[in-house]
């Protein structure tokens, strides 16, 4: 049941960004997902619930781009935050695993007891998936309309959360199995 929980504080911002942009204006949507996002983190450490720590400096990156967007009322900001976010952690991503010194077990080994080749192999995977969609929202954000760079950015938010849904197949597959469930995930 957690999963749904996570699932619901990835997708409420995005999801009422895009509403409000198609409904008020860019900016209107960037507020208030603004709110949301510090909200739900805030939320996340009153209940007990304390996220990966790269649930939280994702959270704070994401802060860095949209408040000089709101401020400014420059939407190109927020707009690049996701080549700029994307890109850097994807090449940290790929770096980890060319060095064999996979990053993601650093981020999440509280989370997953899975083996170090199974970190590996999510450090590329992820790398790979993120490097492309830095190298999309590049294309949408210079080449399409505002309307379309938001649809965008809901198919990437959906893609991703797909995405990682999928990674269960190997985190089950690569599992430690006296220190997780059938999932990979801690016990």
């Amino acid at each position: 049941m957690r999963w749904v929980l996570n699932a619901v504080e990835e997708l409420l911002p995005v999801v009422t960004f895009v509403a409000l942009q198609q409904l008020v204006s860019f900016t209107a949507g960037l507020v208030v997902m603004t709110a949301l996002v510090v909200c739900l983190l805030a939320l996340a450490y009153a209940t007990g619930r304390k996220p990966p720590c790269f649930a939280v400096a994702s959270n704070i990156a994401l802060l860095a781009f949209t408040i000089p967007s709101i401020v400014t009322g420059d939407n190109a900001w927020f707009q690049a935050s996701d080549t700029l976010i994307d890109g850097v952690v994807a090449l940290l991503l790929i770096g980890s695993w060319a060095m064999r010194y996979p990053l993601l077990k650093v981020l999440f080994d509280r989370v997953f007891a899975i083996t170090d080749e199974a970190w590996r192999i999510l450090s590329l995977r992820w790398g790979v998936l993120l490097l492309v969609l830095a190298c999309l929202n590049e294309i949408v954000r210079r080449g399409y309309s505002e309307d379309a760079w938001t649809w965008y950015k809901l198919a990437s938010t959906l893609l991703i959360l797909g995405f990682g849904c999928y990674q269960f197949t190997l985190s089950a597959r690569m599992r430690i199995p006296e220190e997780s469930n059938r999932l990979g995930l801690r016990r």
